[in-house]
């Protein structure tokens, strides 16, 4: 198939929707002739349009690793008339010409679902009910209605596009497990061998509540025993390693390698998810990928909790209290801890990556077929 892929960035890699973007851009270079419209680095099969902020959230978007792309209309109709079929992924202005310019064109349209209206709203400080309820609508009406077909990562994201009155097929595909995020002999940092090791991941921000999980260890009966350790990078930085340094031993801060990553995974005692808004958290996928049992919270603006394996590993969003008893229940149960490992590896076999992009890539087949019909 000539597949052309719209992103307005596919080079970033704090954004979890940008690093899904790239794992499924490389799979199907593999499969198909791919032609890849961003911004960015140049690279072979690659049109590269301008990047740009807009100028009243420049900060915001430095922050969250993410830029638009300036499109050309001349530039994307010439890509865009030979293609079978047109993936486009952020639905911003680069989109927004791709999608009139297919539709002009005939082309089946395959729009990605990787902006969650709460997410945006959260980081410009505009979180409003109503004000996600617009955007919710604008996007289906302006972006998604007018698509053959929506790829969602989660049920989660789903149901909120059925809510907001999707009137176009979505199908659930989700960001998928790359196989290198498995167990691993590692050996956890001499510096923490004798702790309790929680790990965090992801992006610095404020949804993704770092601030409670460090009042819950302040509060926690086992302080003392505690090491928490923070990956990812963003606007909180500064702000949250200084509220680290005030816990009994002071919290470790890094931004690593996957390499890295993957041995923290296969180190660490416990993963916390205390985010808020997710459409589904690759973060705590790849977590229990390794077989890191993970405590996940159970926000109404997030899909995370699907990954948790019972209840006994859910606490309510936000309430300091729930994770505190969670928290000290599973450093109190170690043994029960461990065996759970066995578990949530096995739930996570169902998420593999190679299955999400071959069920993304045979859905591109049935729109290419079902137009190519049309013709005969």
């Amino acid at each position: 198939m000539k597949i052309v892929f719209v992103a307005d960035n596919v080079d970033g890699e704090k954004s979890g929707g940008v690093v899904s973007t790239r794992r499924f851009i490389d799979f199907f270079k593999k499969t198909d002739e791919l032609t890849v419209i961003s911004s960015g680095k140049a690279e072979e099969n690659k049109i590269v349009f301008p990047a740009f902020y807009v100028p009243f959230a420049k900060k915001q978007m430095q922050e969250m690793d993410f830029l638009f792309a300036w499109p050309n209309k001349k530039v994307l109709h010439e890509a865009i008339k030979d293609a079978d079929l047109v993936h486009i992924q952020f639905p911003f202005f680069l989109g927004y010409q791709a999608l009139k310019i297919a539709r002009k064109l005939n082309k089946p349209v395959v729009f990605g679902f990787h902006v969650q209206p709460e997410n945006l709203m959260w980081n410009i400080g505009l979180d409003y009910e109503w004000l996600n309820a617009f955007l919710y609508r604008f996007f289906n009406r302006t972006f998604y209605n007018k698509a053959d077909l929506v790829m969602s990562p989660s049920a989660f994201g789903k149901k909120m596009l059925e809510k907001f009155s999707i009137q176009v097929p979505v199908e659930i595909i989700s960001n998928g497990l790359p196989k290198q995020f498995r167990p691993k002999q590692c050996v956890k940092e001499p510096e923490f061998a004798d702790k309790f090791m929680i790990l965090m991941v992801g992006r610095l921000a404020k949804e993704k509540r770092h601030d409670l999980v460090m009042q819950a260890i302040k509060q926690s009966k086992y302080k003392d025993k505690i090491q928490l350790v923070v990956t990812g990078q963003g606007a909180l930085r500064a702000e949250l390693i200084d509220l680290g340094n005030t816990l009994p031993n002071p919290a470790f801060f890094e931004y690593v390698s996957q390499e890295k990553l993957i041995s923290l995974f296969n180190t660490a005692d416990l993963f916390i998810h205390a985010s808020e808004i997710e459409l589904e958290g690759m973060a705590v996928l790849e977590a229990i990928g390794c077989g890191l049992p993970a405590l996940i919270s159970d926000a109404e603006h997030s899909a995370s909790a699907q990954f948790a394996l019972n209840d006994d590993f859910l606490f309510s969003a936000g309430n300091l209290q729930s994770l505190t008893t969670k928290m000290d229940y599973w450093i109190e149960h170690e043994a029960e801890l461990k065996a759970s490992r066995a578990g949530y590896l096995e739930k996570a076999q169902s998420y593999a990556f190679e299955a999400s992009a071959q069920y993304a890539r045979s859905l591109y087949q049935g729109l290419v077929g079902n137009e190519e019909k049309a013709y005969r």
